[in-house]
């Protein structure tokens, strides 16, 4: 059995290859000049293979740099907001971290999305059983200082409007253990996660990725003893 982990934003990825095959017959009926006919084809062409080799492999060895900078260790209670068909929560899983995940199974955000693609992949790795919950990361099922790491992977930025990314990260902070970690990695919006982070007592550190697609950044962020600024939770 092997794993399938799913097409991120597959719309997308396949868009770009229309695209380039659009304006290859274009240029070759002459409705476009050739030079920025094939210029434009072959950008367009790149960006959709980049997609679509970052979705099948990039992506695959990008979890264990994730879950390494989080520093994720065995035995530890770990929350996947957003988990999809499981990439970040089998890898933990497989580390020995007791681990639950959740997600709304958008199959817009991932191709293919959903709860038996989850476990397919969960099987397949050989991993333990996970918790798997229906939900939404602004109002999670769970009681508050439940995990020692919370981690999220292309999943707020999905989120309309900047109240409900907010309420989203509240979420997470009110879910966290305290001296837990917390782990977002997205495409976009990270200053916001990390200003309300701060905000609230956390001390955050940015690494920043130019290998996946897009590019992207991960924010740790580890509450101090004290916190100061607004309350979100």
């Amino acid at each position: 059995m092997t794993t399938r982990y799913g097409i991120d934003a597959p719309y997308g990825a396949f868009g770009f290859i229309f695209l380039a095959l659009l304006y290859a017959a274009a240029t070759l009926c002459g409705m476009i000049p050739p030079y920025w006919g094939w210029l434009t084809g072959t950008l367009f062409l790149l960006l959709g293979l980049w997609m679509l080799l970052y979705s099948t492999a990039i992506k695959l060895l990008h979890r264990h740099r994730i879950l390494a900078l989080s520093g994720l260790k065995p035995d530890m209670k770990v929350l996947d907001i957003g988990t999809g068909r499981g990439l970040l929560a089998i890898a933990a899983a497989q580390k020995g971290a007791d681990v639950s995940a959740i997600d709304k199974w958008s199959g817009w955000d991932l191709g293919g999305n959903g709860r038996d693609a989850f476990e397919k992949n969960r099987r397949a790795e050989g991993a333990p059983e996970i918790d798997l919950y229906d939900g939404l990361a602004q109002d999670m099922p769970f009681p508050d200082k439940t995990f020692d790491l919370v981690i999220s992977h292309f999943t707020v930025h999905n989120i309309s409007g900047r109240k409900e990314r907010e309420r989203a990260i509240a979420e997470m902070v009110r879910v966290l253990k305290p001296g837990g970690t917390l782990a977002v990695s997205d495409i976009k919006n990270t200053s916001q996660y990390r200003a309300i982070l701060e905000e609230n007592g956390f001390q955050t550190r940015t690494y920043s990725f130019y290998y996946t697609f897009p590019f992207s950044k991960l924010i740790i962020a580890v509450r101090t003893p004290v916190g100061t600024g607004r309350s979100i939770c």
